[in-house]
């Protein structure tokens, strides 16, 4: 008995001696840590359930198991420093009876954020928070209008209160011990205590002992989406996101083969037989393309340019694309009378990024995602308002909001755009959304008193971007329609849509009784998608799937097509529209002249500063990013929207050669941004310049699978 006893004094003593104060302070709050995490985690999944949907019980319960190593991994990022000053700063202990709580209350707030920011985005925190913080009055009164604020503020103040206790404990805990102790041999023992628990903790930044650290795809651990984005921790992913801007991975992209490699599987993807490259030594894809079939114009002026982006208009809530509900009945008429694209796609998964691709023909491209306010867009580009001012076109720009937001007008007016309409242009606003400006009518409206104008002067080239279907949707009241039946927590989403479908159809119900109207195109997009159930494929195509319209009834037969496009083939198609020869560096391709078997491309990529990269063709997905492996689906659009399993493994060479070429477009597209060679020189080249159409250039269809 008496043996037992000092064998347990012993065991007390010796770990008194190894295991410091300091560290079984922490290790407490390592528990609290991981429990909020864990709490988090429980309620985004409750939160957002509906994506649960064919998802399995043990799936779920696994993303908790695997999101451990993202919760130890967060936890020891922030609770590393506080060790290290613990143990070499004993007046450091006075910090942290307010240090705490102020870490607590940020993490519960934010993770309660999280909850409204996955349902909106389908993202783990991103990038997306540091430009929003950039937006602070506007993002704050979106978000107050939007959200119930005072509501998850007081379940904030719960949990918090709640957790107030145990931080209180832990603490006295820590101003109870006594000081360090002198003798050497306890000195020691705590050092090398000290010093092991510092190893363990960089082992658990690293996730584990495995050779790589953690990184965001360790948590796609199914092929389940959301189970994979639930195993994820909020915090990390914010952090290595912030990490990520200071030192971006471009160079894993800029690297992934030989420069003149990639520029030629780049020009095979993109030129056609009808493309002959000028400046090849210079410009990556500065062509001439002979166009078959312009548009006739219906006067003797060239057709006036329209490009409406519409905010959020997703292609699944579109009945022209296979929608039930009554949600777009104005689009719908639209497209009966237009060339309608079935499977378009956004470049981005943000306005900014659906703008400069819609506009300029530019990709959105990792590290990039911001170009527009960023020095490597103060460059000539293939921009659609520069290439008609040069043709003496007049050019608008009509938008509901802010034209600071973005930089829109700062990026616009260096690429020809002349006239801006903005929030405080317009006089006696139908509706006036106190977030982000008057309503889409109002805009419309506006356009269709301009266009009058300005048509008698001569062709103009507009552009619309469009606001009311943007949270917290705020809508006039009443309604100018019969609002439409939503799923319940949907009514927003679903009559702001309508909202924005109903102010395009009075705009054309406008236009068709103006002279300009029959003598202009039309193109109708939107500037991206936004996240649905279900999700297909990792990337999750309702964020990206968009209609494309190309509206002229005077000039275009109607017609629907099932080409694979994207918003960077907007540019070259309207070029393609307007003339039989046109000279541009756009990197997408005119629609209306591929060749035959050619079924298009897009290359999208999702915003918040993921490195993923996808490439469309057909009806195949393939999904690729830096150290990770690629995954290739099968893909259904329309009513019943799905998709497959990962295929990467069964189709092996299809994945080699996509894979091929999406490193290569992007390697090309970041090396000539920085090299500045992407825009189209004022003069036209000398005849010896021109070089003839390149030998590796076999229609694109030759190289299918």
């Amino acid at each position: 008995m008496n043996r037992c006893l000092k064998l347990k004094v012993r065991g007390k003593r010796l770990t008194r001696q190894f295991i410091s104060h300091e560290s079984r302070f922490i290790l407490k709050w390592y528990l609290v840590l991981l429990g909020v995490f864990g709490l988090q985690r429980a309620a985004l999944l409750a939160y957002n359930h509906s994506l649960t949907k064919g998802v399995d019980t043990t799936t779920l319960l696994n993303s908790f198991v695997v999101g451990l190593r993202f919760d130890l991994a967060t936890a020891t990022y922030l609770l590393a420093p506080l060790f290290l000053l613990l143990v070499f700063s004993h007046r450091s202990r006075r910090m942290l009876s307010w240090l705490m709580p102020l870490l607590l209350a940020i993490l519960i707030i934010g993770g309660i954020a999280e909850l409204n920011f996955y349902r909106e985005f389908e993202s783990r925190y991103n990038s997306l928070v540091f430009e929003y913080l950039s937006h602070p009055f506007t993002v704050g009164g979106m978000v107050w209008d939007g959200y119930p604020v005072v509501r998850h503020l007081l379940v904030a103040a719960l949990v918090f209160g709640t957790l107030w206790p145990i931080h209180r404990r832990i603490l006295r805990s820590l101003r109870q011990t006594p000081a360090p102790p002198l003798a050497i041999r306890d000195r020691l023992g705590r050092t090398m205590g000290n010093t092991l628990f510092i190893v363990l903790m960089v082992f658990a930044m690293r996730g584990g002992f495995q050779h790589e650290p953690l990184r965001w795809g360790d948590a796609f651990f199914s092929e389940q989406p959301f189970a994979n984005h639930l195993a994820l921790n909020g915090m990390f992913t914010l952090g290595r996101t912030a990490w990520d801007q200071i030192y971006s991975t471009q160079e894993s992209w800029t690297a992934a083969m030989k420069d003149e490699e990639a520029l030629k599987a780049t020009r095979q993807l993109v030129l056609t037989q009808r493309d002959t490259l000028q400046q090849p030594d210079i410009f990556p894809l500065l062509r001439q393309s002979q166009n078959p079939a312009p548009l006739q114009p219906i006067s003797d002026r060239p057709p006036n340019v329209v490009v409406i982006l519409m905010e959020s208009f997703a292609g699944r809530m579109v009945g022209a694309l296979g929608q039930a509900a009554p949600i777009t009945p104005d689009f719908d008429q639209l497209a009966k009378q237009g060339v309608l694209f079935t499977r378009a796609f956004s470049n981005g998964t943000h306005t900014h990024q659906g703008v400069y691709a819609s506009m300029a023909s530019w990709p959105n491209l990792p590290g990039y995602e911001y170009l527009m306010k960023m020095m490597e867009a103060n460059q000539a580009m293939s921009c659609l308002p520069e290439l008609l001012k040069r043709r003496g076109y007049q050019t608008l720009f009509l938008y509901n909001g802010e034209f600071s937001w973005d930089n829109k007008e700062g990026f616009f007016r260096q690429h020809g755009m002349e006239e801006f309409i903005g929030r405080d242009d317009y006089v006696n606003p139908y509706f006036v959304d106190p977030v982000w400006g008057v309503s889409d009518i109002d805009v419309f409206r506006r356009a269709n008193a301009e266009f009058r104008e300005r048509a008698k002067k001569g062709p103009f080239c507009a552009t619309i971007l469009t606001l009311s279907n943007h949270s917290p949707f705020n809508l006039p009241d009443p309604l100018p329609f019969t609002a439409v039946d939503a799923p319940a927590g949907q009514e927003g989403r679903y009559n702001a849509m309508r909202f924005a479908d109903w102010s395009l159809g009075e705009f054309f119900r406008l236009a068709r009784q103006e002279a300009y109207f029959d003598n202009t195109l039309f193109v109708i997009t939107g500037d991206h998608g936004f996240a649905s159930s279900p999700m297909v494929t990792s990337m999750n195509l309702s964020r990206f799937h968009v209609p494309l319209l190309f509206y002229a009834p005077s000039m275009l037969a109607p017609q629907t097509r099932t080409t694979v496009a994207s918003q960077v083939d907007i540019v070259p198609s309207i070029l393609g529209l307007l003339s039989k020869n046109t000279r541009h560096q756009s990197w997408g391709r005119n629609l209306f002249a591929l060749p035959a078997g050619d079924g298009g491309f897009a290359m999208i990529k999702p915003s918040g500063g993921e490195e993923r990269v996808a490439l469309i063709e057909d009806n195949y997905l393939l999904q690729i990013a830096p150290k990770e492996k690629p995954r290739l689906y099968r893909y259904q659009l329309g009513s019943q929207p799905s998709s497959s399993k990962d295929l990467a493994a069964e189709q092996a060479s299809r994945v080699t050669r996509m894979s091929h070429q999406v490193e290569a477009y992007v390697e090309t597209a970041i090396l000539s941004l920085r090299q500045r060679i992407v825009g189209v020189p004022q003069r036209q080249p000398s005849p010896t310049a021109i070089a003839t159409r390149p030998a590796e250039l076999p229609a694109r269809q030759v190289a299918r699978q």
